[in-house]
């Protein structure tokens, strides 16, 4: 099942398996010692020969994640981002007294709601691909116009036939369905704020 592990053995090498996932798929995470590593993953390459296995690298990996809605740390936060910014309040316990940060997610700049927050971002272009670090506004504004957000990840994405970004938007999580622009040096860009989860939102992909 998901989130748990075995240790194993394959070709003699001792290996811990996990079942965890980095980009939403059903997946499995191998580990082993270093030296090993190299002759692991060649064994498993010519095991899955049969069933076609195919590598992947890491930029393949960045557009499942994000289409997932996966966040990386350092990416789509930073110092100033809590786990109710990113709607993972689930993360936070309910039952403990107290633990390292509990104060800080009670102050009251922390609680506010109009604190930058996660969401999906899709282009009124389907094939336009925003860069990242794009700065977003109001549709309805004048100069200087205000920033209420900026875009944390940007791919074209295969599996939705469009381009998608995420992005952190003040109050975003209230916004749902809403249009903003971003402004760019030759052009504005409409968009309009959506849920941050494109694909499986479900997890029966997850959870299989």
């Amino acid at each position: 099942p998901h989130m748990s592990f075995q240790n194993i053995k394959i070709d003699s090498v001792l290996c811990r398996v996990m079942r965890i996932s980095f980009t939403g798929e059903m997946c499995y995470e191998i580990n082993v010692p270093s030296s090993y590593a190299k002759a692991l993953w060649l064994k498993c390459f010519e095991l899955g020969q049969k069933y076609n296995i195919t590598p992947y690298g890491t930029e393949a990996m960045h557009v499942l994640r994000a289409e997932k809605g996966f966040i990386i740390v350092g990416q789509e936060t930073d110092g100033s981002v809590t786990p109710i910014d990113l709607d993972m309040n689930w993360i936070v316990s309910k039952k403990k007294y107290d633990f390292i940060g509990k104060r800080a997610l009670n102050r009251s700049d922390t609680v506010r709601e109009d604190r930058k927050q996660l969401v999906g971002i899709l282009t009124k272009d389907p094939l336009e691909v925003l860069e990242e670090g794009a700065q977003l506004v109001e549709l309805e504004t004048s100069l200087p116009m205000p920033m209420v957000g900026h875009v944390t990840s940007s791919y074209y994405s295969p599996n939705l036939g469009r381009s998608f970004a995420l992005a952190l938007v003040k109050g975003g999580l209230k916004k749902k369905g809403n249009k903003l622009l971003a402004p760019m040096p030759d052009k504005t860009i409409e968009v309009e704020i959506t849920d941050p989860v494109f694909i499986d939102p479900s997890n029966e992909r997850l959870s299989t």
